[in-house]
């Protein structure tokens, strides 16, 4: 689980700093306030250093990142399975990449969206947000109304899924060709998404249509500058 990892970074922490204080009293910083003076005067090098030197090689494999494992299909409990519905969760799961993978989240909000202002400072909150819970992955803006997530552990896209659909903000999250309704899906966003679905088609059929009469005034100046050529030839043999 990716949220165990805080834990783990915690606990290495609180161990690093109680080191380091051994470190420095046996270096010469005889008081508290010898030792507040050079730990406040050290650098994220530095800590990583300290932490570094009196790690076990047994500590360090217990708390480096570790990528769950792929599953398999297995067809003979799949065949034993009963239940549609975990049917299709199980064969989700075994189509699950231990690479990388991507997830977007359509969001919705007042005042959303002529432009991705609103949508920028949501994806920064996301990101915050992951950050604190342990999670691998990043929040980006792909359009106004579009949040992509990426990870490099494809195998923790449902927490990520289920991150984004605990958002006020997230209308529907669309994952390994999966899209899951999110709390913003209102009667009110369909009613508008229905709005901006039909513009959308009266603007590419309008477009559609002016590329077709573009494309036949094309092709008829082609016919008459034939025509016109033919004539030329003909009225230079007679």
């Amino acid at each position: 689980d990716a949220t165990s990892m805080a834990p783990a970074a915690t606990a290495r922490a609180w161990l690093a700093s109680a080191l380091l204080v051994c470190s420095l009293a046996s270096a010469g910083a005889r008081t508290q306030r010898d030792i507040a003076k050079k730990t406040a005067q050290m650098t994220e090098e530095d800590w990583r250093r300290v932490e570094e030197e009196w790690e076990t090689p047994e500590e360090k494999e217990e708390y480096e990142f570790k990528p769950p494992k792929a599953r398999g299909l297995d067809v003979e409990k799949l065949q034993r399975e009963k239940d549609p519905k975990k049917r299709q969760r199980m064969v989700e799961d075994s189509q699950k990449t231990t690479g990388p993978t991507m997830i977007f989240a359509t969001v919705d909000y007042p005042g959303c969206c002529e432009d991705k202002t609103g949508t920028e400072e949501i994806a920064k909150r996301w990101n915050a947000l992951l950050g604190s819970k342990g999670m691998d992955a990043q929040a980006y803006v792909v359009d106004n109304a579009t949040i992509l997530f990426s990870t490099n552990h494809g195998l923790f896209a449902d927490e990520i899924v289920e991150f984004a659909l605990e958002q006020p903000e997230c209308v529907a999250t669309d994952w390994n060709s999966k899209r899951t309704p999110g709390p913003a899906e209102t009667p009110e966003w369909k009613a508008k998404d229905e709005v901006r679905k039909a513009a959308k088609a009266k603007a590419d059929a309008a477009a559609k249509a002016a590329k077709e009469a573009a494309e036949k005034a094309a092709k008829r100046a082609k016919r008459r500058r034939r025509r016109k050529k033919r004539e030329a030839k003909q009225k230079d043999e007679v």
